[in-house]
């Protein structure tokens, strides 16, 4: 009865009296916030701008302000590239070796559109960046270097997903080498003036000061910081800085397709990637499309130091969601458009997207080791909902039932996997392969059986890191450093040789597993796993 008064309830306010609601936690002149913006069969239906763009100058957000899409400009680079395809600048199947023969190792194999779909298989400058020196600021080029210096890989091109920035930016420096101009000059002259974007750049560094931007900020400690990302080359990877108008403007072109571009370019740009098995990914070429609540959908969504973004179409029912924060407390930019979406849709919407109740596998929650892999996958139990998470990352996501007692994890900031129970072992099937993790048991004696093999210094020629493993106390640290900067965090043994980093401050959602390689009771060396790099080796140093 409760239910039914409430929708009642609902139906009777208009759409902008619920979507007002829906925002007003962040209607506050306290705390950053957020822009919105709503178009339906071509109109606007909500256009407007919540909290502060900036604390420091008691400045709020208009819908004119200015604010980071982070990895929304993925598809704006891959877009780029199809255009000097359509010129015969660009092969997209060609490796990217091809225009930058400096990867003269296994970085350099992939092709162009196996990095646009994240499946080239090379490691992230990014992940590495954040290994070796954490939020230190590197010089510029220091992104081309590690990549250059990778003997290793995550998997062979074409076998597997795993989200890479890195890629984009490798996919960034082709364009201009190409294309015969700066990235950014390409950007603007091909895609945004092209649309009528004129509030739109591609900027690479935060540290830029750049007229009608909001300051990002990051909470900490009942204050606030300015979110500067730690890298001053972010180019197709995550660059773009836009407003509300001029994204839902390339929102409509999105569906219009009539400025520039042939249809096999644009039909490329959504062309999905296929499996052996005949079925298909759900990420194109900077875009994922799949359904939400029985509702076509094309989006990506974005994260920065200090912001989120959304972009979302659904495309059978004209409806356009942009959504931009600089900050926002408690702001789930993925879910807020999704209730957007509830509202603005009401009578199209079908059931919700299924979740797993983690009560049903109450028993199999915990922490699962690969010695294959030397991955570990952990089951959780986040608010009733089972979720999932790698490398005992913070925070799981959630799972999804699929066919056969597998369970999905959706493509989008991770990669494609599925995962099933089976007896006390957990199944992992990602890419081509399908792996049986065992149970982690907790053990007091794990702490002093790791300590006693792992002490000591190590290096990574890959990472090019020296990493210390030592006491602290009663407990152990790991410091890793690259000469730019350093990272030192708590390390928890989950066995006698496996272990993970737990940092704190802006580096707490980066926790990585150390493997020990063990001979005769000594570590010889680890492996270095996080949810995006994997087998990182690092060797112990002599003396």
């Amino acid at each position: 009865m409760a239910k039914d008064t409430e929708a009642a309830e609902a139906r009777a306010k208009t759409v902008t009296e619920q979507l007002d609601e829906l925002f007003a936690p962040w209607n506050r002149t306290d705390e950053p916030g957020m822009v919105v913006g709503v178009v339906k069969d071509g109109a606007f239906t909500y256009r407007r701008a919540f909290g502060m763009a900036s604390l420091e100058h008691a400045s709020a957000n208009t819908p004119s302000t200015r604010m980071r899409i982070g990895s929304i400009s993925k598809h704006f680079t891959c877009l780029l590239a199809l255009l000097l395809a359509e010129d015969g600048k660009l092969d997209l199947d060609q490796p990217i070796r091809t225009y930058i023969p400096e990867l003269t190792g296994p970085g350099g194999e992939p092709t162009l559109r196996q990095l646009m779909q994240h499946r080239g298989g090379s490691r992230c400058y990014l992940d590495i960046s954040f290994i070796g020196h954490g939020m230190a600021v590197p010089p510029v080029g220091h992104a081309l270097e590690i990549q250059v210096r990778q003997k290793s890989r995550n998997f062979a091109p074409g076998e597997a997903m795993i989200y890479n920035n890195g890629g984009y930016h490798l996919v960034s420096i082709a364009i201009e080498r190409a294309g015969g101009a700066p990235f950014e000059q390409q950007l603007k002259a091909r895609l945004f003036d092209a649309v009528g974007m004129p509030d739109t750049i591609s900027l690479p560094s935060d540290h830029n000061i750049t007229p009608g931007v909001a300051a990002m900020h990051i909470p900490s400690r009942g204050a606030w910081r300015r979110g500067l990302f730690p890298s001053e080359e972010v180019r197709g990877e995550g660059a773009i800085v836009s407003t509300v108008d001029d994204m839902l403007r390339w929102v409509a072109h999105l569906r219009a397709r009539d400025r520039f571009g042939s249809p096999k370019t644009w039909a490329e740009l959504t062309e999905l990637p296929s499996y052996a098995d005949g079925s298909l990914g759900v990420y194109a070429l900077g875009l994922l499309l799949n359904e939400y609540r029985g509702l076509k959908t094309l989006h990506h969504s974005g994260g920065v130091m200090g912001g989120t973004a959304q972009m979302i179409l659904f495309l059978d029912e004209g409806l356009d969601i942009v959504i931009r924060t600089n900050g926002a407390r408690a702001c789930d930019v993925v879910r807020l458009a999704q209730q957007v979406a509830d509202i603005v849709l009401a009578d199209r919407v079908g059931p919700e997207t299924p979740t797993i109740e983690a009560e049903a596998l109450k028993g199999a929650l915990g922490d699962y080791w690969s010695p294959k892999t030397r991955m570990v996958y952990s089951l959780s139990d986040e608010g009733g909902v089972l979720k999932l998470s790698l490398c005992k990352g913070q925070v799981g996501v959630a799972l999804v039932p699929a066919a056969d007692g597998w369970m999905l994890l959706p493509a989008g900031g991770l990669g494609e996997i599925a995962v099933k129970v089976e007896g006390e072992d957990l199944l992992v099937r990602f890419g081509q392969e399908t792996d049986r993790l065992q149970r982690l048991v907790e053990d007091d004696a794990n702490a002093e059986a790791f300590a006693a093999a792992a002490l000591g210094r190590y290096v990574s020629d890959d990472a090019d890191t020296i990493a210390a493993i030592e006491r602290d106390g009663e407990g152990l640290v790991v410091s890793q450093s690259d000469g730019l900067g350093r990272v030192r965090a708590p390390l928890i043994p989950l066995s006698p040789s496996v272990a993970y980093s737990r940092p704190s401050g802006a580096l707490a959602q980066l926790r990585n597993v150390i493997s020990l390689d063990v001979e005769g009771g000594r570590a010889t060396g680890f492996r270095l796993n996080t949810a995006r790099t994997r087998n990182l080796e690092f060797r112990r140093m002599s003396g």
